[in-house]
Order: C-alpha cells, then structure tokens, then sequence
C-alpha cells in the first residue's frame, strides 16, 4: 500500500517519507546516489532483517556491521537474522556483485523484512537513457525509487555527464552539448522510455544532491515541473541530501 510516513518535515527519516518498513521490497534505480539512499535506508532499518542485493549489478556496500555474502551457496546457506545483509555473484574481475539468480532472490526474499535493490547502473554519471534491458525490477516489488540528481542542472548533454547519451538526446530533446535544464530533468522522469518507464509497486521520486538552498529551490522547481507534467508519475516526491541525509516531501 502506498503511503506516506508519520511526519512530512524536515528532519524526518528517509524511510518514514517513502513509506518504508516491514515486508518492503524496494527497487531503487536513475541517477545520483542510489547507493547512498540504499545504504541509508538499511541503516534506518538496521534492528529488523534486511537484504541489499543487485538485480543487475553492483558495488559491495562499505559500512560496519554489514554482512556480506558473495556466492550463490553462501546466499542458500544463510539464515536471515537482525542485521544488513548484503549478497550476490562477487565477479572477481570488477569487484562488483552480479545479481542472484532470480529463482533464488525468490527463495530469500520471504525470509527478510526489509529488501533493498540497486536495479539499475548509470557509471557513476548524473543522466542516463534507459535501453530495453533496465532498469530490473522484480515482480515482487512493494516500492520503486526512482533517483534524480538535482546537481545535474547546467551540466552539458554530453558523454562525460551522460550515460547512453543518444537515448537521452531522444528523450530530452536536447542536442550533444546542450546545457542540461530543468525541462530535460523533468523529461528523463515522465518520458515513456524514461526513469519511471517499469516502476511496480508504490511510486516514488527522490531528489538526490540537493545540498543547500540553491538545490532545494531548485529541487522544488523540478517536483512542480514534474507534476505538471504527469500528476500520477509518483505518489510522493522526496528532495534532500544523501550527504547530510536531510530530507523533506515537496
């Protein structure tokens, strides 16, 4: 059920504005933080069992206490306890975990109160077009996240700032080079090929980056033009900042 938390304000945590708490499954996909937002939502949720695992692929997340497990056979063995756990396929090569198969996250999913997916890759980049293949998100999903940097704003379109640059000329309508505008920000979200292009579940926006208050008036500018744009793209759209992991609904 999508709703919100008890309180809209600043100060309130991330997961009690997105609704999240037992028996969330939560895919976070875009653009500018999205493991930071996961490895905040686990440590808001840390007294319950919670999951971070890839349904594409990801970095092992940095924090005490976080158990990792990097087979498909130490997944299968482990009994879900209180804690973050975090598995998948550890690729030698890269560093990065692959994701589980899917008939295993079927099998561990039950076992957790909170599951928290990185669904999606964009190099590290504040843009990206999305191809046919993502974001992954599994038909057990309670929540989607859709991501935005607000630090994306007069950037230009180009490939050191862009991941799948010419998808995202297509979506945007902005040329190689273009400055990156509020407009084109608001396009990534609500196109058809867009961000929010397979969200399942409750549907939901965080705008990451923002900061200080140049970013929040900013951020709120782009939430208005959002809306105005497509009304049912999220039930609630959240802007703050994974740094100083300050958050409010606008």
């Amino acid at each position: 059920m999508c709703g919100l938390g008890r309180t809209a304000g600043c100060g309130a945590s991330l997961s009690s504005l997105l609704g999240i708490g037992a028996k969330s499954r939560v895919a976070v996909f875009g653009c500018g933080g999205k493991t930071s937002l996961i490895g905040i939502l686990a440590d808001e949720n840390r007294d319950k069992k919670v999951l971070i695992s890839p349904t594409t692929k990801i970095m092992p997340p940095a924090g005490e206490g976080i158990a990792l497990l990097a087979s498909r056979e130490s997944a299968a063995a482990h009994r879900p306890a209180a804690g973050i756990q975090c598995m998948g396929v550890l690729d030698r090569a890269t560093g990065k975990l692959k994701a589980l198969p899917e008939e295993d996250m079927a099998a561990l999913v039950p076992g957790y109160d909170v599951v928290l997916m990185e669904a999606d890759g964009s190099r590290g980049l504040p843009c990206k077009g999305w191809n046919e293949r993502d974001p992954v998100i599994p038909a057990f999903t309670t929540h989607s996240v859709g991501v935005l940097s607000i630090r994306a704003l007069g950037l230009p379109a180009d490939d050191d700032h862009v991941f799948r640059l010419p998808l995202f000329l297509d979506m945007t309508g902005l040329r190689q080079g273009d400055v990156i505008t509020l407009q084109a920000l608001a396009m990534m979200a609500v196109s058809p090929a867009g961000l929010m292009r397979r969200a399942a579940g409750c549907a939901m926006l965080v705008i990451n980056q923002a900061d200080d208050p140049d970013d929040m008036k900013n951020a709120a500018a782009l939430a208005s033009l959002i809306r105005q744009k497509n009304a049912n793209i999220a039930s609630v759209i959240v802007a703050g900042s994974a740094i100083r992991n300050t958050w409010q609904i606008i």
